[in-house]
């Protein structure tokens, strides 16, 4: 009975302990589907604003969040996402292409015909108050402060600077200045700087206004205008095709002279090559005769000192006559007449050779 009793008295404690677990497993659980349910996410290329509703802090806050999970309590705070890349904010005729767009940009030039302009600005937003060179600018708490938390508020606010500021510089243009694209763009630059100074206290910066294509409201001018820039460049594309030929025919001209240079150069060097080739050959010849010269003088010097030293010893005569010998044995008969070939002491007498006995 007693260990019956331990049996189920370890069985309710361990049970006690697993129900405890279980309940912190779930406590834990609960505060993170909380959390998670309550939290905000603020994307990729996006930066959050968290904004206290009531109490200590309340108000946006002046840095801006990073990309990520951030926490949030129902009617206490909030998370903003406000967009890090650039956007682009388009005054332009073709709202079919540019849904969002406000239409064309009309402004009157100083003379008074009106100019409809198709107008990109592209901006972005400080992730924090600043410095930006010598422009001190606002954050993002300033940008849902001054100007909203929608980008529709957002885009108004540029699309009512940048309206103020093109109408101002461009409008200083007369209708023939307009057409110079180096003084319209000096006007636009005037322009984006000045927009730039105003919208800095909203921590919003325009990176760039392009003006992408303009036409004149009346059809005459945009007509006139047509004509005399087919005139300009008809008139330019035949003073570029009588320079084109001039430098085709200098090409030419050029080029013969210099193939005939070429050709007289390889003329002269192919003269010069035979004349060295003709006097190396008419040295080598000489040097030649020279040395046959000397070696047929030195075998007559040889054969001399031989015949002195053969006339001055004894038996030369012997020898001599040995020396003929093969030769008057190769010989047919019917050569001499009256002469044995044979017969030595009386070729030895015939040739001037004194007898000699030994």
């Amino acid at each position: 009975m007693k260990k019956t009793a331990d049996f189920y008295k370890g069985f309710a404690n361990g049970a006690a302990l697993t129900g405890l677990l279980t309940l912190i497993v779930l406590v834990i659980a609960g505060i993170v589907v909380l959390f998670y349910m309550f939290g905000d996410v603020v994307p990729p290329g996006t930066m959050g604003v968290r904004q206290i509703k009531f109490g200590p802090g309340q108000g946006f806050s002046k840095v801006a969040l990073e990309p990520g999970y951030h926490w949030a309590f129902p009617f206490y705070s909030e998370v903003h996402v406000i967009p890090r890349k650039v956007r682009i904010l388009h005054m332009n005729r073709n709202k079919k292409l540019y849904p969002g767009s406000s239409g064309a940009f009309r402004v009157q030039t100083l003379d008074g015909p009106r100019v409809d302009a198709d107008i990109s600005i592209l901006s972005r937003f400080y992730p924090a108050p600043g410095k930006d060179g010598d422009l001190e600018h606002g954050g993002p708490a300033d940008l849902l402060n001054k100007v909203g938390i929608t980008p529709a508020e957002w885009d108004t606010q540029i699309a009512k600077v940048a309206d103020d500021e093109l109408r101002r510089t461009l409008g200083n243009l007369t209708t023939r200045q307009f057409y110079n694209p180096h003084l319209r763009e000096q006007q636009i630059a005037i322009a984006h700087k000045d927009m730039n100074r105003r919208l800095a206290e909203f921590g919003i910066k325009i990176e760039a206004v392009l003006l992408r294509r303009f036409t004149y409201v009346a059809e005459r001018i945009d007509k006139a205008i047509f004509e005399k820039n087919l005139q300009k460049q008809e008139e330019e594309l035949k003073e570029k095709a009588g320079a084109l030929a001039e430098a085709k025919a200098e090409t030419e001209r050029i080029a013969a002279e210099w193939d005939a240079k070429i050709k007289t150069l390889k003329a002269e060097g192919n003269a010069k090559a035979e004349v060295i080739r003709s006097e190396g050959d008419l040295y080598e010849k000489k040097k030649r005769a020279e040395a046959d010269l000397l070696v047929a003088k030195a075998k007559a010097e040889v054969d001399r000192l031989k015949a002195g030293a053969l006339a001055k010893s004894r038996g030369a005569d012997i020898y001599v006559a040995r020396e003929l010998a093969p030769l008057l044995g190769s010989l047919k008969g019917g050569v001499v007449r009256d002469l044995d070939p044979y017969n030595l002491e009386e070729w030895m007498r015939r040739l001037g050779i004194r007898g000699h006995t030994q």
